[in-house]
């Protein structure tokens, strides 16, 4: 820290440019920023689509959310929800309550949430106003989640009081694709992109940031910190990336100056001759401590071998050089990497090991026999076979993926079991299953447009009415996802399809 505020002092800051809790008052006006805030202000007034904002991690979309948020009109409600942590329905509908300020009743049922909400949606109707949530994370939505959240914006929405927002990386848009029904032929949502700074916008973008804490004062004369060279590298290494523009110019900004003058110095010079100079500054520095002692600088760079090595592959010059006794330059100790070397710990002499207690490592080492144990037979009784091997209650819920696939592929495909949920998240799969380890659910990976899709069911049933009977005693967490009937033969089939 006080590091950063000695550089904050020196640049007359008032804070430190870019770091994440620095509040800005304004939006960087370059990249189509500000023009894709005013989109956003415009479509979720006039068009009662989806409006899905995309880009890559660190990309700006929160921000773009929280400066949609700060200039909306007075007659829109906006509220934000993450589906960073969303695995089910349920959660998800909990999430909008709070966003909403509303009382989330914890024993009602999916039905009576959503009931609940629509009820809302037409009291700010009857306001005249409209209500925005914006989602962050979107592309982690469960799908059951992501299903029930489309539906709500495009099925349900008779007033087209609930307007959606929903920001995510670039895998929301097959989500969408296949979750969103089609309206007269046409998809029901409209995608936006969050373009990469070029070089130019980096500089300028660097330049606004330093602005917005008092860098200027207004003035755009004042040279910025970083030279031409620093800002294309910031530029090269974020890939024109707000939020990683961010870290590097920080990191760069409060680093050291004596380091940040070396490390200009090595980036201009050719890296083969990098390692040179920093091998000559070493040398030279070690020259001045030891009193300018032209032995004392000898044999820190060399190192006595007393262990002969064949090198595999080597030639009888090179063998030549390894002897018991003679110095090796530092040069050629990078291909005896495996031989045995001795180092001399500081305030003692290296000592030579005799020669006869020498080993070649093309020589296998001789070593005692030891005879082994007599085996001790061990006799298991055999466990009963479980007649459900998916609500055998001794079943981990940390069990393999693998695990998993060959317990579901052992049952008889003429039966029965109840699918909880889907989503594209294995953590969060591997979360759910773990937290409800005592119901004994059981996972499985297939594809979802080419991309990964993670299931999770619920036992196996001889019958369909029997595994529609069964959903009365889950969890009522797990009830209120409402399972639903699928014959174990078309779960398996998705794992044959998927290997």
């Amino acid at each position: 820290m006080p590091r950063v505020n000695e550089t904050l002092d020196a640049l007359n800051l008032s804070a430190d440019p870019f770091a994440a809790t620095t509040p800005m008052e304004s939006l960087f006006p370059g990249a189509m920023r500000r023009a894709m805030l005013d989109q956003l202000l415009h479509l979720s007034r006039e068009t009662q689509d989806i409006i899905a904002l995309m880009g890559p991690s660190g990309s700006g979309k929160t921000a773009l959310g929280d400066f949609f948020a700060r200039q909306a009109a007075r007659d829109q409600i906006v509220a934000r929800a993450r589906a960073s942590l969303l695995t089910s329905p349920s959660q998800l509908l909990e999430e909008m309550f709070k966003a909403f300020v509303l009382d989330f009743p914890p024993q009602a049922s999916i039905a009576d949430l959503k009931a609940a909400l629509l009820d809302y949606f037409a009291a700010v109707h009857r306001q005249s106003r409209t209500v925005v949530l914006i989602v962050d994370d979107a592309h982690e939505l469960g799908d059951d989640a992501f299903a029930l959240l489309t539906r709500l914006a495009l099925v349900d929405n008779v007033d087209g009081t609930f307007h959606l927002i929903l920001l995510g990386e670039p895998q929301l848009f097959d989500m969408l694709d296949y979750t969103c029904p089609l309206k007269n032929g046409a998809q029901q949502f409209l995608s936006l992109q969050l373009p990469a700074m070029s070089l130019d916008e980096t500089r300028d973008y660097l330049r606004f940031r330093l602005n917005c804490v008092g860098f200027s004062r207004g003035a755009h004369s004042r040279s910025l910190p970083f030279s031409n060279r620093q800002i294309e590298k910031i530029h090269k290494q974020s890939a024109g990336q707000p939020g990683a523009i961010n870290l590097l110019a920080g990191e760069m900004l409060n680093a050291p100056q004596g380091g940040a003058a070396i490390l200009d110095l090595l980036n201009i010079v050719p890296r083969k001759y990098a390692f040179a100079v920093m091998g000559l500054l070493a040398v030279l520095t070690i020259a001045f401590f030891s009193g300018g002692d032209k032995g004392a600088v000898s044999q820190s760079t060399q190192r006595t071998i007393t262990v002969p090595v064949a090198l595999p592959g080597s030639t009888p010059e090179q063998d030549a050089a390894v002897v018991d006794g003679q110095d090796v330059a530092v040069e050629e100790t990078s291909q005896l990497v495996s031989a045995p070397v001795d180092e001399a710990l500081p305030g003692q002499t290296a000592t030579s090991a005799p020669l006869a207690e020498t080993v070649s490592l093309e020589s296998p080492v001789a070593t005692t026999p030891v005879t082994p144990a007599p085996a001790v037979a061990v006799v298991t009784p055999p466990a009963p076979a479980p007649t459900n091997p998916l609500t055998v209650a001794e079943a981990p819920a940390t069990d393999s993926l693998a695990t998993q696939r060959a317990r579901i592929l052992a049952l008889p495909p003429a039966q029965f079991t109840l699918q909880v949920l889907g989503s594209s998240s294995r953590r969060n799969v591997e979360e759910f299953v773990a937290r409800h380890a005592a119901s004994s659910l059981s996972w499985y990976e297939t594809r979802n447009n080419g991309n990964p899709w993670f299931v999770i069911i619920h036992g196996a049933y001889a019958s369909r009415n029997a595994a529609q009977a069964a959903v009365a005693s889950l969890p009522a967490e797990i009830r209120n996802l409402q399972p639903w009937v699928r014959s174990v033969g078309d779960v398996q089939n998705d794992i044959r399809a998927q290997n």
